[in-house]
């Protein structure tokens, strides 16, 4: 399995906080959701996970993403896929 200490940290999701080169995010609503989905994340060169947690009206929630190296490398910034809150 994956490191999963990212998950502990403070980090609001980049639809909120926007974050560099992050490309494609999940949320969660608990820690061990967020865990399960590592496994099944798919990583290509100069591409890493990434994630937090944070909260909103909901309530709690942590989220898991891919980070890249370069941007222009990777494609179409238009084209980031998200997944959840403000991502639908």
């Amino acid at each position: 399995m994956p490191n999963d200490q990212f998950l502990d940290e403070a980090r609001e999701v980049p639809s909120v906080v926007p974050m560099a080169r992050v490309v494609n995010w999940s949320i969660f609503r608990s820690r061990e959701a967020a865990g399960e989905h590592l496994p099944h994340v798919h990583l290509g060169a100069g591409q890493a996970l990434v994630g937090g947690h944070g909260q909103d009206s909901i309530g709690p929630y942590w989220w898991v993403g891919v980070q890249v190296d370069d941007i222009d490398r990777w494609g179409d910034v238009a084209a980031v896929n998200k997944h959840g809150r403000q991502g639908d």
